[in-house]
């Protein structure tokens, strides 16, 4: 098995925990508390491997304009479906939540082919339409 198959149902498994851990959380607070907790703390343990590695910050600082653009475009985007996806929790629930968020691989496919003109064969539209219908099924009939 490629070893990147084995990240992706590592952060599959590890994001189905977290969902379930945010729901209990955010019975307690809101989710823009919750968003600046997660960036703070992210913030500090990212901060020494940040020093540790020197690669990290030349690759950083050798960016071009329209890369470091797109890096900036990227954790403002990052931000807000974090946000977007704490609320979906906070005022549905962590299964219902995730259930409408995994009709992502569909938006995947479709901005990658209309920004970055990718080149997706008919399988992969076919594939997310198929999850993104999944979806639509699973909440129309739970």
């Amino acid at each position: 098995m490629e070893i990147g198959f084995i990240y992706a149902i590592g952060a599959a498994i590890t994001w189905g925990l977290v969902y379930a851990i945010d729901e209990k959380i955010l019975s307690n607070i809101t989710p823009i508390s919750l968003l600046f907790i997660n960036s703070i703390i992210t913030a500090i343990i990212m901060l020494p491997f940040l020093f540790f590695s020197n690669n990290s910050v030349k690759q950083f600082l050798a960016l071009d304009r329209a890369n470091l653009s797109l890096v900036i475009f990227e954790v403002l985007l990052v931000m807000l479906a974090n946000f977007l996806i704490f609320s979906g929790i906070k005022h549905l629930d962590a299964s219902t939540a995730s259930i409408i968020e995994i009709a992502y691989p569909f938006f995947v496919v479709l901005f990658s082919y209309i920004i970055f003109r990718s080149t997706p064969n008919i399988y992969f539209f076919l594939g997310g339409a198929l999850v993104f219908l999944g979806s639509v099924v699973i909440i129309k009939l739970a």
